[in-house]
């Protein structure tokens, strides 16, 4: 085991260096292009027509008069009131020029790249060149085009990784109003249910845990909430390698959510939606620029209400409210700043869903009312949140090709939760397989000293549920700078892309938990599991169960250099050093006679020092597409969710690496973009908890996912738009100390294939079809126990000493039960449906109807080792928008 993994890290020094020097090959001393003439058109049986571009670097104006004499093509800028004292709003402005074989739409496009102008094409011959400020989306295909973040610095078609962007059209398409739901469209990610101790969204990537790798215009989202879609431009996914742009984390992936921002055009746009699941939603996008402010200045405010009840589910509700106003000034000078903050209140009747019964749901609860089964009380859960999140961002222009760019945040994330999350038996610690002993039966989650009265067989109408409190009050933070500088230059005959940026800030979590268990048994009332009483009065004595004060210190210093050898062949590599200095303390005030004692943890402090890496190469035999290999490695600290123990203070991160090979590739003048991928990561030294002992953590696993990833996504001619991905993850606990029966058993929360699509076409009368599918395969609940006994034998005795499920802890041991049968604890896979009808009255109005699980198919969407919550049933949703 030692060999293999000093093999892996020698060979990960050896990758490292290669990415150190091929970062480092940026040269002070840059020459310039020499200057050619555009050669004459000519078709290469492309979907459009191409030509030879030889547009060298140079002034901007220049370029675009020298495109026009290429083309044909007329070009309107429309760039309002330029800077005062500048008669014209190009001079001062720099390309990187453009030069080989591209579409038309091609060339302008990369001769616009990094100027922050986007263009739109009015008729075969002419096309307008006005401000982009979502760099997102290209508007001439409608389709994403760049990531926003100026840390990448090539186009997706050339960005050596597997980034699928969901544009805003998708959300439009779908009636999707969450970043959960958005995220179906993703191959790849799997969705959970929320934990014990943070509520709100929680996913894997690439079959790793990505809760903390959610992103906010670049800056770590680091709040316990549901997020909302009422202020996206677009969602991007990131998956593979990501250390080097986001530090800690990132070992499948990272999510960013792209803001909405000001526009040189007005925009009012007006939406409802009314839902036969009780559902009504308000939503507002009002842009209004003022060009005679501050050299160009736009505001734009987004506002968001919802109230829903959830389709075949008793009490569960949603509430949720939003605005998110914007202000951007000096939109059309070298200067731009930009201002946003964002409110999200949320007022939920959560809902933890139902019980497992050993190794799987608990008997009848997919059947009838018991479906709809609701185990909290009506009036007493909550989940309350009051999010703020103030944004301030600055980019300048230097000239020649080089930018420097700067974003702030303060953030606030207050929350208030009381869920019940319903048990039976309590959950094996580990998986004994059949033929082997365990000390002790399952107990009662009511009354953890008594053995669990039930089995597999049990009448559902005998078994009794506990209703275990989650009761937390907290307040999570953060205060955030990210500065980077960008520059495009050429140095030894060679075109470079530079990233340098430096960023830190301080992260804070205060939860206080309160806990009813008294002399190891719920004080709170249980009901049964055929006929729950929702409407019970709560009762239950509670207590302070533990107080912790956590605050995390960061710095992270980075730089990623890509340079184009010639026009078919780039390398870039990257370094990045991050310091993570994290204080933690832990306490309980005096708990009442027969509470359960919480072990202090006096002030703990823990710093990690840990560089990453990153290596890429792309091949692009075509301007249409790329052929790329990539290598990356990240890092998890114990304190990443700024959770820690004083034994898991002392463990050194858990190390990832992962290699990715894909190709990209547009077709149909660039309206459709298909990329894949195979990968493999590994994560050499996960962390484990002893279960005989919690206070014992080592890092001791190993954990390998290795697959396959396809995505397509469209806007096609007659109205059609494509959104289509699947993906094959075979994920596998490769060594593992302290749970040696899960080795060769698949991760938590992975399934081995997902799959997803949703198409729409032009239909008759002016009507819009939509029609759309997901599928996700089975998944475990669990990656140390991923089955459990089911039936045991009479107990037996053994002598002192010769138990043969006696334990370190427990040596003296003499009774032990044999395990006659085990079963897997998973969920099973399934199918889901959705339609969509569209139909827009006038151009300003527009109805459209979703309706979502068309077959009112009953199954566990987010899978948790102690609970497991249902999806929604079938439900319609009729919305108009209006467009003023």
């Amino acid at each position: 085991m030692n060999t293999s993994r000093n093999s892996t890290r020698s060979r990960r020094l050896h990758i490292a260096a290669l990415a150190t020097v091929t970062a480092c090959t940026a040269s002070a001393s840059a020459h310039p292009a020499a200057a050619q003439q555009p050669a004459s058109s000519q078709a290469n049986g492309q979907a459009s027509p191409t030509r030879r571009f030889t547009i060298p670097a140079g002034d901007l104006k220049s370029a675009l008069q020298a495109f026009e004499s290429a083309t044909g093509v007329s070009l309107q800028i429309d760039i309002p009131h330029p800077t005062i004292g500048v008669t014209d709003p190009l001079d001062g402005m720099h390309t990187e020029g453009v030069d080989g074989i591209y579409t038309t739409e091609a060339a302008l496009r990369q001769l616009l790249a990094g100027t922050g102008l986007a263009f739109q094409f009015t008729s075969a011959s002419s096309a307008r060149v006005g401000i982009r400020l979502s760099e997102s989306v290209d508007v001439t295909s409608t389709l994403p085009n760049t990531i926003s973040m100026q840390k990448f610095t090539e186009p997706l078609l050339d960005t050596p990784q597997t980034v699928v962007a969901v544009p805003n059209f998708v959300l439009k398409d779908e009636g999707v109003s969450t970043l959960r739901d958005t995220l179906r469209n993703v191959p790849g990610i799997s969705l959970a249910a929320g934990e014990s101790g943070a509520q709100g969204d929680n996913l894997t990537i690439r079959g790793f845990t990505a809760r903390n790798d959610i992103f906010l215009d670049g800056i770590r989202d680091f709040g316990s909430y549901y997020r909302d879609s009422f202020n996206y431009e677009q969602v991007d996914v990131l998956e593979g390698p990501a250390g080097i742009q986001f530090g800690r984390g990132s070992t499948g992936g990272v999510i960013n959510q792209e803001s909405k921002l000001p526009e040189s055009q007005p925009i009012l746009n007006v939406g409802a939606q009314f839902g036969t699941n009780a559902l009504r939603r308000i939503t507002a996008d009002i842009n209004q620029p003022i060009p005679e402010l501050a050299a160009g200045a736009a505001f734009r405010v987004n506002f968001m209400g919802v109230e829903s009840s959830v389709a075949e589910r008793d009490q569960a509700e949603i509430r949720r409210y939003g605005i998110a106003p914007s202000l951007a000034l000096g939109l059309n000078s070298k200067t731009r700043a930009f201002f946003s903050y964002v409110h999200l209140t949320e007022s939920d009747t959560p809902d933890y869903g139902l019980p497992w019964l050993f190794n799987k749901l608990a008997p009848g609860a997919d059947k009838g009312a018991n479906r709809r089964a609701f185990y909290g009380f009506a009036d007493q859960n909550f989940l309350r949140t009051n999010d703020d999140i103030v944004t301030a961002k600055v980019d300048h222009d230097l000239g020649h090709g080089m930018n420097l760019h700067s974003i702030a945040r303060w953030a606030n994330y207050p929350r208030n939760a009381q869920i019940t999350e319903p048990q039976i038996c309590s959950n094996a610690s580990v998986s004994v397989p059949v033929g082997g002993y365990v000390a002790a039966l399952p107990t009662s989650s009511i009354n953890t000293t008594q053995t669990c009265a039930y089995t597999p067989a049990s009448s559902p109408a005998s078994i009794l549920v506990n209703r275990n409190q989650i009761q937390i009050k907290s307040v999570e933070g953060d205060l955030w700078d990210q500065t980077e500088f960008t520059a495009r230059f050429k140095s030894l005959g060679l075109r470079h892309a530079f990233v340098g940026g430096v960023e830190g800030g301080q992260e804070i979590s205060n939860p206080i938990k309160t806990s009813y268990t008294l002399n190891k048994i719920n004080s709170v009332p249980f009901t049964t599991l055929v006929n729950p009483n929702e409407q019970q009065p709560f009762g239950g004595t509670g207590y302070i169960a533990s107080i912790t004060h956590a605050k995390s210190d960061t710095v992270g210093l980075y730089f990623v250099d890509t340079i184009h050898l010639s026009r078919l062949f780039e390398i870039s590599g990257g370094v990045r050093w991050d310091r993570f200095d994290t204080v933690f303390n832990l306490y309980q005030p005096t708990p009442p006679t027969g509470a359960t004692v919480t072990a202090a943890v006096p002030r703990t402090e823990q710093i990690v020092s840990q560089p990453t890496y990153r290596a890429a190469f792309v091949f692009k035999p075509s301007t249409h597409g790329s052929v790329y290999f990539d290598y990356g490695t990240s890092f998890n600290p114990s304190a990443e969710t700024l959770s820690l123990s004083t034994s898991s203070a002392i463990l050194p991160p858990e190390e990832n690496e992962t290699y990715e090979g894909g190709a990209k590739w547009s077709f149909l003048n660039e309206h459709l973009m298909m990329e894949g991928s195979v990968f493999r990561t590994t994560k050499d030294n996960a962390r484990e908890t002893d279960p005989t002992n919690s206070a014992n953590i080592v890092l001791a696993g190993n954990q390998l996912v290795k697959g396959v990833t396809l995505s397509v996504v469209g806007r096609l001619p007659q109205g059609m738009d494509v959104v289509a991905g699947y993906a094959y993850l075979d994920s596998d606990v490769t060594y593992s100390k302290l749970f040696p029966t899960s080795i060769g058993y698949q991760l938590a929360n992975v399934p081995k294939q997902t799959f997803n699509t949703f198409l729409t076409h032009r239909l008759p009368y002016h009507f819009n079809g939509g029609f759309g599918g997901n599928y996700v395969a089975s998944r475990t609940a669990s990656s140390t126990t991923p089955f459990v006994p089911l039936t045991y034998s009479a107990a037996q005795t053994f002598a002192a000493g010769t138990a043969p499920c006696a334990t370190t802890a427990t040596p003296n041991t003499t009774t032990c039960y044999q395990v006659l049968s085990t079963g897997m604890k998973q969920v099973p896979g399934y199918w889901l449906f959705s339609l969509m009808v569209n139909h827009p009255v006038t151009d300003r109005i527009n109805f459209q109807v979703n309706v979502n699980n068309v077959f009112n198919r009953f199954f566990i969407d987010l899978p948790h080792p102690s609970h497991l919550v249902p999806a929604e049933g079938a439900n319609a949703l009729i919305g108009v928008n209006f467009k003023f």
